[in-house]
């Protein structure tokens, strides 16, 4: 006896016709058939969410970007393994803010990513059996995606398409080494990327431009404005980048002030977790907003 599987194409036999086979065909036939009730339910209930998503204006991921995020996911990469960096990451601080910023989430044709296996933000750190799977290297899975993607020889860390579309994967000292058998070769030296490892990171689902749903793993945002913030003093920094810098930091760190006080608080705990470099940058932000971490809670003790 035959059957056909959840796609409607054929299967192979499930025995000769018997009292027992007959039972099992029932079985598989209601389970088919509430499957996909299921998938039509799940279906109807995206687009729904979708077009309430548009209609509210929310920020959306370009696609390009969202593909590789998916896949990222699916093969338990992201969050294990992978935290998003840079410029796409503001697409989250946004719709955790439900703000709209005056600038962070420009669509860049880059996608920066750090290495987060082995630290506390890695979800492997608090669930060990997931360290035990075996898994695609980054460069595997984004030529599966694009076979035109190949390394940097002169950028290691960096993956190219043929179209000029760029993957870099930054790693914080402590990180290193990564996994054999991984293609890009980051730099070692960066210990700012350190600093993107500390705190709760956040978690979220975003649309992209087309409507469907991406994962965003990035990293807690007063470790990121103050992150940018940095960055804009960097010496051999490019120039070029410095001044979006400075205005993707200050954004972060107000809108973090206003929006998300009550769960990412800018109280003298935080502050004095801050090592030298950075609470010099926080104090003169502080200072220019006539801001006092020592009065953070006072509203709602």
């Amino acid at each position: 006896m035959a059957y056909k599987d959840i796609a409607g194409t054929p299967g192979s036999t499930i025995g000769a016709r018997s009292s027992e086979t007959e039972s099992k065909l029932e079985i598989f036939t209601k389970t088919k058939g509430d499957l996909k009730v299921r998938v039509h339910a799940a279906d109807q209930l995206v687009r729904e969410r979708a077009a309430q998503y548009r209609a509210l204006r929310l920020p959306v991921l370009p696609d390009r970007q969202a593909e590789i995020l998916r896949k990222l996911d699916a093969e338990r990469l992201l969050r294990n393994d992978l935290m998003v960096v840079g410029t796409n990451a503001f697409i989250a601080y946004e719709l955790i803010c439900g703000a709209k910023f005056p600038v962070g989430n420009e669509e860049t044709e880059d996608f920066d990513m750090t290495w987060c296996r082995g630290t506390r933000v890695s979800l492997a750190a608090i669930a060990p059996a997931q360290a035990a799977v075996a898994r695609p290297t980054l460069f595997s899975l984004l030529h599966g995606i694009d076979n035109s993607f190949q390394i940097n020889v002169k950028k290691p860390y960096q993956a190219v398409a043929k179209d000029g579309y760029e993957v870099e994967l930054l790693a914080a000292p402590s990180t290193h080494p990564l996994p054999k058998g991984e293609a890009f070769d980051p730099m070692a030296s960066l210990v700012e990327q350190e600093w993107l490892l500390q705190g709760n990171p956040v978690t979220c689902v975003v649309a992209t431009i087309r409507g469907r749903a991406c994962p965003l793993y990035v990293p807690d945002p007063r470790w990121m404005a103050l992150h940018k913030l940095w960055l804009s003093q960097k010496p051999g920094r490019n120039p070029l980048k410095q001044p979006k810098d400075l205005r993707q930091g200050n954004v972060l760190l107000d809108a973090t002030r206003y929006f998300l006080a009550e769960i990412y608080p800018l109280d003298l705990d935080f502050v004095m977790e801050l090592p030298d470099e950075l609470q010099a940058i926080f104090n003169t932000w502080a200072t220019s907003r006539k801001f006092d971490p020592s009065t953070v809670g006072e509203s709602w003790r």
